[in-house]
């Protein structure tokens, strides 16, 4: 089955008010309930890679509860997957980790359980407001956060002093002339930073920017990237773009991307506060010269923030119903109590007050960045992400089309504004498609 007709026949049992999912309550994969020994196995899907870590642990303190951690591949390809395990009513696993995007094409698609009344509520108020709205659809929770995004700007001071910027930027119109600044220093092979149309960068700068492009209302939803402050963002970007301050060739992630920032070819990453163990584990060359900051700001003096990657542990439909409170103590274990020392211990930014308010944590200061307590930066970015920001019901279908309307704006084929225009029609077009009644 085509990827589309994957994502129809998912979303098609929320808009045809279907009854209950086809196998809700059977088996996920065979295994029942408890052994003889009177230990549940569950299944865990995620692309972790550090996960292991994770299961060690809980098995220690929870013997009567074995995970079986199984990575179906990351992202999209997960999707799918479980999509397909859920429409042929067995292999679902028990939990899943999914982005927050994810959380909510599968809840409105009726793909996932409602875990308030496995004991969320509970704890719902020590989460930040920002992981609650990210896991909640149509007033109920359907995840656990265990991770989050909050936008930073990791800069090279180090370049910075070599171009003559003496401090970090904290407006956009000074990071423009740090740009021309940076650019400046030879050959324009340095840049400020590197942006070649990903769509979770796009939507996070619309989202800092106080645009709301999306809004999701049961069945409809509401497309227009022509709303307030949109034009924010694209006026600034399109300048930078013009004026050629931004890398448009080098995707993030490749070994390019990584060999650029240990040079000093690319001075700033502008991304989720995530970013700080993967840097630590892949920068040798500039170790010390990087720092943490603030997100630049539209007017000086603002705070306004917004996520960029993130996500839950969600109970997907379908499964053994039997397993599904053993599920739910992994999920909470690992969100809430003892998987956040682990998680912390590994570079994560669960999101928790407590942690955003422990003084020990603030005050930890990063050899890797200088001697910076970075945790203090990262902190005040979380409380700072704006209320409000709403995703797709369909986002990862989304998040590839893109290439062709928004990516074509980084070859010059035309305006950032025009490809946003042109990629929410492409989306409206497809929510029809789906069944949604789009405005």
């Amino acid at each position: 089955m085509h990827r589309r007709s994957h994502m129809r026949a998912a979303i098609a049992m929320t808009i045809a008010a279907a009854a209950t999912l086809a196998g809700c309550g059977g088996p996920s994969s065979g295994n029942g309930g408890s052994d003889r020994s009177g230990v549940t196995e569950i299944t865990l899907w995620t692309w972790q890679s550090t996960i292991d870590d994770f299961v060690t642990a809980f098995e220690k303190t929870h013997p009567d509860i074995k995970v079986k951690a199984v990575n179906v591949g990351a992202n999209e390809n997960e999707y799918m997957q479980l999509t397909n395990a859920i429409n042929a009513g067995h292999g679902i696993p028990d939990v899943v980790y999914l982005d927050f995007n994810a959380v909510h094409q599968f809840a409105i698609s009726d793909q996932l359980r409602d875990v308030s009344g496995l004991g969320y509520d509970g704890i719902a108020d020590d989460f930040t407001s920002a992981a609650n709205t990210n896991v909640t659809v149509n007033g109920k929770p359907y995840g656990l956060p265990i991770s989050s995004g909050p936008m930073v700007m990791f800069y090279n001071k180090t370049v910075f002093d070599k171009a003559g910027v003496t401090s970090a930027p904290a407006t956009w119109d000074e990071y423009r002339a740090a740009a021309r600044k940076i650019a400046a220093m030879g050959d324009g092979k340095a840049h400020i930073t590197n942006d070649t149309g990903d769509t979770g960068f796009l939507t996070s700068m619309l989202w800092q920017a106080g645009a709301k492009p999306f809004s999701v209302d049961g069945t409809t939803i509401g497309i227009n990237m022509k709303a307030k402050n949109v034009s924010k963002f694209t006026g600034m970007w399109q300048r930078m773009i013009d004026d050629k301050l931004i890398d448009t060739t080098t995707p993030m992630w490749t070994d390019d991307w990584w060999h650029k920032l240990d040079d000093g070819s690319i001075a700033t990453v502008l991304t989720g506060a995530w970013l700080t163990s993967s840097m630590e584990k892949n920068l040798n060359a500039t170790r010390g010269q990087w720092r943490v900051a603030p997100m630049p700001q539209y007017s000086a003096g603002a705070h306004e923030n917004s996520e960029n990657g993130g996500g839950a542990l969600a109970l997907p439909k379908g499964t053994d119903d039997a397993k599904t409170k053993a599920a739910y103590t992994f999920a909470k274990w690992f969100a809430h109590d003892g998987g956040v020392k682990v998680n912390l211990g590994q570079g994560g930014l669960p999101p928790l007050k407590s942690v955003l308010d422990d003084a020990d944590w603030l005050a930890e200061a990063s050899d890797f960045f200088g001697g910076q307590k970075t945790h203090e930066t990262i902190a005040a970015a979380a409380k700072d992400v704006l209320p409000g920001f709403e995703y797709l019901p369909y986002m990862a279908h989304a998040n590839t089309v893109s290439v062709d309307t928004v990516g074509q704006a980084y070859h010059g084929k035309f305006t950032l504004q025009e490809g946003l225009n042109r990629w929410g029609e492409t989306l409206k077009d497809y929510g029809r498609e789906e069944g949604f009644t789009v405005k």
